[in-house]
């Protein structure tokens, strides 16, 4: 049977690799998922291994670095055949025009990539499998798109060892299990609304697995992840079917001791709701303020809740002593910097465990992207050559304080926590940005990681380092 070598630039756990090698696994290819950037390890792994194919899921903003990657594979093994998967080639197909790129799959890649290795096998150089867009004699070709699997239930049971002979990653403490596919909403910065006309016609975009197959697939997960000190029950969003989640958290408390945590958004966030989370031991939730400007999440970002909602779920929470963590983002096109501000005051105010903040980063064919070109944010060229490979370093806007923005960043966890300080930043936001603040920023990042991921300082430390022999 064909082999497949996954290369994966990410430092963390890659769920949708768990479905694809499931699938891999149910129909008899061999695979193999390597974490790292470092070639001479995967020139190693190629060797070794001697895989008919290589993959990597690429997402926007790496896609850069897997590209260079890609160029030293095909220099060095130039009968080597790559493919590229994830949400990167699944709204920018176009990426298949690199020379160094045989293969793309666009969406679900359970199956096409099952095909695709199946006519490797039979040697068939007419790639006609939906998802895959291929190259033969110099010319690309894009299949149509297969359906969405409804129900999820249909996927074959996902791999979750195939992280175990990675140190860094086995010992994660917060192993993700993915509930459900898909979200209901369309804010204005993230590609969902792209992938719903991608998908218009092909099937139910939301959708779920059943309770049993989570569960299921939650005792596989803590199995190979002894370390879990909590599970992720991840989807785009929970709460808006009350009955459902609740069955669900009562089933997985009366089968686990693991505690869990999940994303629910603020306007769901109601007493019965923070009941149920208290009473079936939830470690954590998370929830998007992305502004604390109303202002901005409405006209902006098309986010409809209210501050008033916000506080109250936060009190909610509170009051029930579940922890919460917030997720936030400054420096959005017309944001002024009072708006920014209120994003730090708001926060203050419901005091969150583990606040989070990042800069914006602006994707194109996104709403929010054509609004910042249309207004002189961008650059009417703008493209994803453009993304930088992190949202926590710079921002990529014109007419906007940059200054503003990387000092406001870089306090901003540090001023939630010890809101004392408050006073404090207003000063130092207009000084000029330097080192010092942004050692600052990661020493108090890492320290959020650590207490929200229930890890001693030495183990961090110690996976710090293994890190280090898989990423440069």
């Amino acid at each position: 049977m064909a082999r497949i070598l996954f290369v994966q630039l990410q430092q963390f756990p890659f769920p949708g690799l768990y479905y694809i090698c499931g699938a891999l696994r149910s129909s008899g290819h061999e695979y193999r998922v390597l974490p790292t950037n470092r070639f001479g390890t995967i020139k190693k792994h190629i060797h070794t291994f001697r895989p008919d194919l290589i993959g990597f899921p690429c997402m926007s903003g790496m896609h850069r670095e897997i590209l260079r990657i890609a160029s030293q594979i095909k220099n060095t093994f130039p009968n080597t055949r790559i493919i590229l998967g994830g949400i990167h080639p699944t709204i920018h197909p176009e990426i298949i025009n690199d020379p160094n790129i045989d293969f793309i799959c666009r969406g679900e890649g359970e199956w096409a990539v099952v095909e695709l290795l199946n006519c490797i096998d039979d040697r068939v150089s007419n790639v006609n499998i939906p998802n895959i867009s291929y190259k033969e004699n110099g010319n690309v070709f894009h299949n149509n798109m297969r359906p969405l699997v409804d129900p999820l239930d249909k996927l074959p049971f996902p791999d979750y060892s195939i992280y175990q002979s990675t140190p860094v990653i086995a010992a994660d403490t917060y192993p993700a299990v993915f509930m459900t596919r898909g979200c209901p909403f369309s804010c204005t910065y993230c590609h969902n609304s792209n992938q719903k006309k991608i998908y218009n016609g092909l099937g139910k975009y939301v959708r779920s697995f059943s309770i049993e197959r989570i569960l299921s697939e939650v005792e596989a997960a803590l199995h190979h992840y002894p370390n879990a000190m909590a599970v992720l029950l991840g989807a785009d969003t929970l709460g808006s079917d009350l009955d459902w989640i609740s069955n669900l958290l009562t089933k997985y408390h009366s089968r686990f001791g693991v505690p869990y945590t999940c994303l629910i958004r603020p306007e769901f966030i109601n007493e019965e709701l923070a009941i149920i989370l208290k009473d079936t031991n939830c470690h954590m939730i998370a929830f998007g303020i992305e502004s604390g400007s109303e202002r901005v999440r409405k006209e902006l970002l098309r986010r409809m809740y209210t501050n008033q909602e916000i506080v109250y779920a936060a009190s909610l929470l509170k009051k029930y002593g579940i922890s919460f963590r917030t997720y936030n983002i400054i420096g959005f096109p017309t944001e002024t910097k009072e708006e920014m501000l209120s994003t730090l005051e708001l926060n203050c105010q419901i005091r969150p465990d583990y606040p989070w903040c990042s800069i914006f980063t602006p994707y194109p064919e996104t709403k929010l992207s054509e609004f910042s070109i249309a207004q002189g944010y961008l650059a009417k060229d703008f493209t994803y050559d453009d993304i930088p490979t992190s949202f926590f370093n710079d921002t990529i806007l014109k007419k906007v304080d940059r200054n503003f923005i990387l000092n406001i960043h870089s306090f901003f966890q540090i001023v939630v926590l010890y809101p004392f300080l408050f006073p404090l930043s207003k000063y130092i936001l207009s000084m000029p940005h330097n080192r010092l603040f942004r050692l600052i920023f990661k020493a108090v990042y890492s320290y959020v990681c650590i207490k929200s991921e229930r890890r001693s300082l030495f183990s961090y430390l110690r996976l710090a380092l293994a890190n280090r022999k898989l990423f440069r």
